[in-house]
Parts: structure tokens; C-alpha cells; sequence
């Protein structure tokens, strides 16, 4: 919204200057809400650490298409992102990535120094979703390394040769990490351009935007595109129907620390409220766990490739 200037007529003295005051306090007060939106964006784009953490909020009830077992452990999960900018340039840049399956935690990938360490909880997974003994012993093969991942301990990976097995380019995922973390700062400058901003008269840390459909498919294609061009062949060649969309933000000490979609606002007739929600920290250094298992790719079945079954 842009601060007009509003021109005295026939008015004078005191009553000139009351009007002026008192539309000028109301242009402020209107702008002042996009404006600490906007230093909150700029500041978590410079932030040398930074976590994510998504997960859905609401009732298991009201979760669309899914039945209660399935919407339960939707929303007892969640995926946690971090990065480490380290020093200048990218060479000491680390990342990490966190999953909560079903209230079952421990599963983690670390990208440092040129290496991915991996660790997970593999048997209480597997066990959770109804794999046997025999099913979790056949995962390893007998190779040590893989012995030590299903057991819940360490293993470290050169990303080189992983991307080298994967046939993939070498670009390091810390790099591709903070890649994407910078094009959605961008996608959230663009989207709160236009945008209507108000602030909570309840709480005043909570700030609510609106924008509309077609702008927020339009940016989100430009978001796949600048990540993974070919995500954003899978986006439908039309733009949804236009209609509101409101996002729910919070911010403290001008900084942002959640934000929420309430994903039923789609779906008509919904009265309800399942949101994706997004909490955001200040982050902590990466480092690389000690006692991690080397995994030598080139002595594993090629079965253990990535994007290739684990089964025979």
C-alpha cells in the first residue's frame, strides 16, 4: 500500500492540521504491518541459521480423504529443515534434515564437509508398519555399514560418489537447501506485494495476509521452477478458480517465527480448521556426528542405489 499525500484546500490552521493528522496516522497505521512483514522476510533471507519445522494442526476428524488411523499420523509427524551458512562463500555451508514419523523421532540427515551422515530408527519403523524380524534383518544384507544404519547408529555417505550412483548432477544439497530457502523469501516478497496485511486486534504478533489464489499459484510455479524445473511440469496448465487465500503469520521481536494455511479454506463447505503450519527458529550449528560407519557405495548391490528397491 502506498502512503498518499493528502493536499490542504480551503481548510486552515488547526482544522487543516487535525485532518492531516488524523488520515496521515490512519495511512501508518494500515502500512505499518507490511512493512515489519517485509524486515522479517529480509531478515531470516540474511540469517546465517535458520530451522523449519512443517507439520499439519487440527483434528484427525477433519482431515479430508483419509481415514482416522492414517489422519492421526499425518498429524503426529513432521519434517524439520536447518542450514549453517558457516564463514563467507559456501565451502564450510551445512545442512540437516529431521523427520518425525509418527510420533517416532531420531531419523536425521546431515550434509557436512562434502559427506551425508544418515541415522534413523529403522527397526521401531519398520516395526510400526508391520515389517517382521525377518523383514528388518533382510534390509541390511550383511554389509556393516548397513548393519549399523538398522540399528539405529550413524553412517556417513561422500556425496560425490552418492550423486555419482544416483547419476544425479554434484551440487551439494546444503547449497540446493539454502537455494530454496532463498527463492521462498522471494515467493513471499511477491506474494505480499498486493496483499492485504492486518494485524490481530487480539494478539499483535499475529498478522493476517490475504492474497488470492491465481497470485499464489502463479508464484508457486515460479518457485518449482527456480528449484526443480521439473516439478513445475506437474502443475496444472490453468490457474485454479480465483478465490481468497488466507495465510496467518507470527512474528516476535520483528522476527518471524510461525505460519499457518488453513488447507480446508479450499475445500467447500469445510467449517472446520486443518492447517499447514511452519515454525520457524533461529537454527544451530551443524556438525558432523562422531563414530558415523563409512558406507563405501561401490562394494553395496547396485539394489542400494537411490530411486531403486531395496528388495530382490
Amino acid at each position: 500500500m502506498r502512503v498518499q499525500r493528502f493536499t490542504a484546500g480551503a481548510l486552515a490552521g488547526v482544522t487543516t492540521l487535525t485532518v492531516l493528522g488524523g488520515c496521515a496516522a490512519q495511512q501508518i497505521q494500515a502500512l505499518e504491518p507490511k512493512l515489519e512483514l517485509r524486515n522479517a522476510a529480509q531478515q531470516l533471507a540474511d540469517a546465517q541459521q535458520a530451522g523449519f519445522t512443517l507439520k499439519l494442526t487440527g483434528n484427525p476428524a477433519d482431515l479430508p480423504d483419509t481415514d482416522a488411523k492414517e489422519a492421526a499420523q499425518i498429524l503426529n509427524s513432521s519434517l524439520t529443515m536447518a542450514y549453517d551458512k558457516g564463514g563467507p562463500g559456501d565451502a564450510d555451508d551445512t545442512s540437516s534434515l529431521a523427520v518425525t514419523v509418527d510420533g517416532v523421532t531420531g531419523a536425521e540427515i546431515r550434509f557436512v564437509g562434502g559427506s551425508l551422515y544418515a541415522k534413523a530408527p529403522v527397526k521401531e519403523l519398520a516395526a510400526k508398519f508391520g515389517a517382521t524380524p525377518a523383514d528388518i534383518k533382510e534390509l541390511s544384507g550383511g554389509a556393516p555399514a548397513l548393519d549399523a544404519l538398522v540399528a539405529g547408529k550413524w553412517v556417513t555417505i561422500d556425496a560425490k560418489q552418492l550423486a555419482e550412483r544416483a547419476g544425479t548432477a554434484t551440487a551439494t544439497p546444503d547449497a540446493e537447501q539454502q537455494r530454496a530457502a532463498k527463492e521462498l523469501t522471494t515467493s513471499a516478497t511477491n506474494l505480499l506485494e498486493g496483499a492485504d496485511v492486518v494485524r490481530d486486534s487480539a494478539d499483535d504478533k499475529h498478522l493476517i495476509v490475504t492474497s488470492t489464489t491465481t497470485k499464489a499459484y502463479a508464484e508457486a510455479k515460479r518457485f518449482a521452477t527456480a528449484v526443480s524445473p521439473s516439478l513445475a511440469g506437474e502443475f496444472p496448465a490453468k490457474a485454479p478458480k480465483d478465490q481468497p487465500v488466507v495465510l496467518d503469520l507470527w512474528l516476535d521481536g520483528g522476527k518471524l517465527t510461525a505460519a499457518e494455511l488453513d488447507v480446508l479454506q479450499f475445500v467447500d463447505g469445510a467449517t472446520s480448521r486443518v492447517a499447514a503450519r511452519l515454525e520457524v527458529t533461529g537454527g544451530a550449528p551443524i556438525t558432523a556426528p562422531e563414530g558415523a560407519t563409512k558406507v563405501d557405495l561401490s562394494s553395496l548391490p547396485m539394489a542400494y542405489a537411490p530411486g531403486l528397491s531395496l528388495g530382490k
